[in-house]
């Protein structure tokens, strides 16, 4: 895992959340239960990232579901 990548799962951590790693992404849990998108879909995250745009993104979004990191 890139270094970047744990950084950013630890921030994640701090903010009360859970990380559970499955083949291909991240789960991102709170209370145990799978984080939602206003839409319903869970909330996940790439398994092998290579750019920054999706720690971009995915600030972004946590921040519509009222989690600021």
């Amino acid at each position: 895992m890139r270094k970047d990548v744990r950084e950013f799962i630890r921030r994640l951590e701090a903010a009360g959340l859970t990380i559970e790693s499955t083949p291909g992404h991240y789960k991102v849990l709170r209370d145990g239960k799978p984080v939602r998108k206003a839409n319903g879909m869970p909330f996940m995250l790439p398994f092998s990232p290579d750019t920054t745009r999706w720690r971009k993104s995915a600030i972004l979004e946590l921040r519509k579901l009222g989690i600021h990191l």
